[in-house]
């Protein structure tokens, strides 16, 4: 097999995905890497994620096991760096509807040997003192965490650029270059930059990058709603994620948390604000000590999603040198993606692991 180890590389978006990506690419990459964004490092749908790092539920077993490994690998690039990332791996605490619906849940995931287990009313009030309505039983995942996003993307990039990446923010990609179903390089607003293989990792904007190559990509952008919320008594009331039928939070600071929610339609009253404030009350009700809790700002942020909702990773077979990185729950599984993505890209050796997750599963993908 023939290395590339000398060959130019394009990376198209500087969000968590692309910038975990040239930081493993840096590390063993002998040629040129360039990473290439339209606004800034993290400027894009990276900035409002929730970033929960999780295992899925009600997923199929492979992908709930690569979640699994990709928890792990967090945990490696974190050693990595040295604890820069500064990963909360407090756990989270979740429960459904009804306290049987909440009992198969932990069931099912014991089953797969995942570290979950039941808590009890008095043992839920212990870790959450400030909590008010508390169910019968809760679920604890102990293994999984929050991280936050930009600084994350922030501390890689950082590292990356040390170790030679080429970053170029501000740059915005117009057109893919190619020849006989060769790439050649990136046309973007300030010039054109030549390259042996593309590597796209721009979130929604892939969609169109591969329309201009008469690709279509079995993605479409996916809404959801994340809220900023700032208490200024500065007095924690939460200590893990929670993750109810009503909300879905996590600390941030002693005075700051983060809240998703779903976005629902494009009408004034599902308006981010609107849900927002919603949400805000649904918290005052839920927590002591959030009477002085207010809205600091809310947005809409628009994730990739396939069409199975599966990552899709791998080559575009219809393009020599072009490879894409799209995922829904890409917070989640950056480190792991990409250091598995990084062995194909260098030296083409497929990684079975990402075998389930290529184009070419679409009948009309490519």
């Amino acid at each position: 097999m023939i290395s590339k180890q000398n060959n130019s590389i394009i990376i198209i978006g500087a969000g968590i995905v692309g910038t975990t990506l040239a930081w493993y690419l840096s590390h063993h990459y002998k040629g040129k890497i360039t990473l290439i964004d339209k606004q800034q490092a993290a400027e894009g749908v990276t900035q409002h994620s929730f970033a929960w790092l999780n295992v899925s539920y009600g997923r199929p077993d492979g992908y709930s096991k690569l979640r699994q490994q990709a928890l792990t690998e967090w945990r490696n690039l974190d050693s990595l760096t040295q604890g820069k990332l500064n990963i909360n791996w407090s756990g989270a605490i979740s429960w459904h509807e009804t306290d049987a619906a909440t009992h198969e849940f932990i069931h099912s995931h014991q089953k797969t040997g995942f570290n979950i287990k039941a808590l009890t009313k008095s043992e839920l009030q212990l870790i959450e003192p400030q909590l008010l309505s508390l169910p019968e039983v809760a679920a604890f995942s102990a293994d999984e965490g929050f991280v936050d996003p930009v600084h994350a993307t922030q501390t890689l990039l950082t590292e990356a650029i040390a170790r030679g990446v080429n970053y170029l923010p501000e740059h915005e990609v117009l057109a893919l270059e190619h020849h006989n179903h060769k790439i050649h390089g990136a046309i973007t607003n300030k010039g054109t930059f030549s390259a042996d293989q593309i590597i796209i990792t721009a979130g929604v904007g892939a969609i169109e990058l591969a329309q201009s190559l008469l690709v279509s990509l079995p993605i479409t952008a996916s809404p959801s709603i994340i809220v900023h919320y700032n208490n200024p008594t500065e007095q924690s009331f939460i200590n893990h994620i929670i993750s109810t039928p009503e909300m879905e939070l996590r600390p941030v600071s002693s005075s700051k948390i983060l809240c998703a929610e779903d976005f629902i339609s494009d009408r004034l009253e599902d308006s981010e604000v609107a849900i927002a404030q919603n949400a805000l009350t649904t918290i005052k009700k839920s927590f002591i000590g959030t009477d002085a809790l207010n809205l600091e700002k809310a947005y809409i942020g628009m994730r990739p999603m396939p069409k199975d909702e599966m990552p899709i990773v791998g080559n575009v077979d219809d393009f020599e040198g072009l490879y894409i990185i799209s995922m829904h729950a890409a917070i989640t599984l950056a480190p792991l993606i990409c250091k598995l993505a990084k062995e194909e890209i260098i030296d083409g050796i497929k990684q079975a692991a990402l075998s389930p997750y290529r184009l070419t599963r679409f009948a009309s993908g490519n």
